[in-house]
């Protein structure tokens, strides 16, 4: 090999190497190049991928957003139905009237369909839990079903499920809105459930209680108007066994008190302590219960009149007292549409009118009567019952005047009404109710015989028993009565309060109402063991007002001395068990009314 061969080939190869490594310079610049670009690329893919999930999860967001704002105001659509619902059971009932008046819901923003219906008919089931447990309720099971749309179309569609509840006041044996005494100097026993909503004052020599006793408040082993405590109060357990009661709210406190009730009575008496609640009348704001009995007036506005049963009457009755000798002449009578009227002659049949009627011992007065016949309403009823019907019979007083002697004390009263107007279809148990703001007075047997579901609705109610004679009865002298007389009614009416408690700083000798036992009225001897025999309900809500004479009163008209205006019956009462069922109350019963929600569900 020549040496400039081998020269050259040195050359050429290093030439190659160089080349070659100049050429591996120039393809990793290229491949960095495309790296870079690749990253590039793929961060814009990123970056591009980001923006296209930041606006998905925007327009998300936005929809979501908008489904819940639709969602809540279909929820809120069914609350407002269910609040209008609530408010319809004024007076203790939900009607196909009430639903079809139902507001359709209003929220800016929002379009609503709503459609509310009964789901079944309604039903009377015992209530199982909360302070009522024992009472029968009737349930008409609801379902409000409500759809909220809103600008963007967007819809939500819910359905509520609610139980319109409606508690008849007329289960309880006795209730009362004030503190009750049952202080009875004859022997008493009763059966059916008692309760006031504030303090229960249990004193006597011989009173049994069958039911149980509940007060949100205090039970007094004591008299409210003196220093009085007697052994004979006795209270069945749940075995049925009278149990003698030894203790109260003061020597039991707290706990302690449903300690021993539970140990002695099985927890069948019970108080505030027991977590008993006060059940009241749903009136409106304001509105006190003496509304109830009170006359129709113009001003009176819809929940008023849901309120008076002089609104609810179907037949009501105005008669000024100065017309009382010729009440037909002058009655301003009005009746439900349909429904006649009785022309004069029977007319004259049915009312009368009797000023200065008797000598009533306890309010020192002679009441101007409007005798009701209800032998001669049965008949004239009986001739049409369906045109003729009677339901509730409302009257009111006019004219008024205290220096009047034939116009001092307007009383309404019933006479011959052992048996009430049948009822006007077969399947109907018919039943009547009388209602008046005044005294109300009934001699004799009432609803003794063919019962119906019958009721008093007035400021006091006196019973005369089937001996009572107005003529006799013409001074402060008491009268025999005759050995039995019985009512079957329920009662809401006034009573008499006992000023105070004689154990609270203040009180001084508080004059006594006359309690429980006193709330249906006497006037006659009814001693030596004759019986006035009650089976209904005895309902007080406030305190008479017209009817306020003390119930100790032992002095005449005249301010003479004069004793005791009547000795007191043996008394058998006892609570209507047929007012359980529903259909057999009085016409007008007050209803304590509740919609409770039961389930809520979305449809989609």
């Amino acid at each position: 090999m020549r040496l400039g061969d081998a020269h050259n080939g040195r050359l050429c190869r290093a030439t190659r190497r160089k080349g070659e490594r100049v050429g591996e310079r120039r393809t990793r610049r290229g491949f960095a190049l495309e790296a870079v670009l690749l990253l590039m690329l793929i961060f814009a893919v990123i970056v591009m991928a980001g923006l296209s999930a930041v606006q998905t999860l925007t327009r998300t967001s936005a929809i979501d957003y908008r489904s819940t704002q639709v969602a809540y105001a279909a929820e809120a659509g069914a609350d407002d139905i269910m609040s209008q619902l609530d408010a319809a059971m004024q007076d203790g009932v939900i009607g196909a009237t009430d639903i079809a008046g139902l507001a359709s819901p209003a929220l800016p923003g929002f379009a609503f369909d709503t459609d509310t219906r009964t789901t079944a008919a309604p039903e009377a089931r015992t209530i199982t839990s909360g302070p009522f447990a024992g009472l029968i309720s009737l349930n008409q099971p609801i379902d409000i079903e409500v759809t909220a749309t809103d600008s963007m179309r967007n819809r939500s569609q819910v359905v509520l499920s609610v139980n319109a509840q409606s508690i008849p006041l007329f289960q309880f044996g006795v209730f009362y809105e004030e503190d009750l005494e049952i202080l009875p100097g004859q022997p008493m026993v009763f059966a059916g459930w008692v309760h006031s909503n504030s303090n229960l004052y249990l004193s006597s020599g011989s009173v049994t209680f069958q039911s149980q006793l509940t007060t949100p408040d205090s039970v007094f082993w004591q008299r409210k108007d003196r220093n009085e405590r007697l052994n004979g109060v006795r209270i069945h357990n749940a075995a049925g066994s009278p149990i003698q009661l030894d203790f109260d709210s003061r020597s039991h406190a707290g706990a302690a008190f449903v300690t021993r009730s539970t140990t002695r009575f099985n927890n069948r008496l019970m108080s505030g302590a027991s977590g008993v609640r006060a059940l009241r009348l749903p009136l409106p704001a304001g509105m006190n219960s003496y509304t109830l009995i009170e006359p129709r007036q113009g001003g009176d506005n819809a929940m008023v009149q849901d309120v008076k049963l002089a609104w609810k009457s179907d037949w009501y009755i105005e008669l000024d007292v100065a017309n009382l000798a010729t009440p037909c002449a002058s009655m301003v009578q009005a009746r439900a549409a349909g429904r006649a009227l009785p022309t004069a002659a029977q007319c004259a049949a049915i009312f009368t009118g009797r000023p200065n009627a008797f000598f009533d011992g306890r309010e020192d007065l002679r009441p101007d009567l409007l005798d009701v016949n209800m032998a001669a309403l049965r008949t004239w009823v009986a001739a049409d019952p369906g045109g003729r019907r009677v339901d509730i019979l409302y009257v009111r007083f006019t004219g008024r005047n205290a220096g009047i002697t034939e116009r001092d004390y307007p009383a309404l009263r019933l006479v011959n009404g052992a048996e009430l107007p049948a009822s006007w279809s077969p399947i109907e148990p018919g039943g009547l109710s009388i209602a008046t703001d005044h005294p109300l007075y009934v001699r004799g047997d009432y609803n003794s015989v063919n019962w119906k579901p019958a009721a008093f609705y007035a400021d006091a109610i006196t019973f005369l028993s089937n001996n009572w004679n107005d003529g006799l009865q013409a001074n402060f002298a008491r009268r025999a009565a005759s050995a039995l007389t019985t009512a079957n009614v329920a009662i809401a009416a006034g009573h008499s309060a006992t000023t105070c408690d004689w154990q609270r700083a203040g009180c001084g000798a508080p004059i006594y109402g006359g309690g429980l036992e006193n709330f249906p009225r006497f006037l006659e001897d009814w001693g030596g063991g004759r019986i006035f025999r009650y089976t209904g309900s005895l309902v007080s809500l406030f305190e008479s007002a017209k009817s306020t004479g003390d119930w100790g009163n032992t002095v005449d008209a005249a301010g003479n001395a004069q004793g005791a205006y009547y000795n007191p019956p043996t008394r058998q009462w006892s609570f209507d068990l047929r007012f359980r069922d529903p259909r057999m109350l009085p016409p007008g019963t007050p209803r304590v009314g509740t919609v409770i929600q039961t389930a809520f569900r979305p449809v989609f």
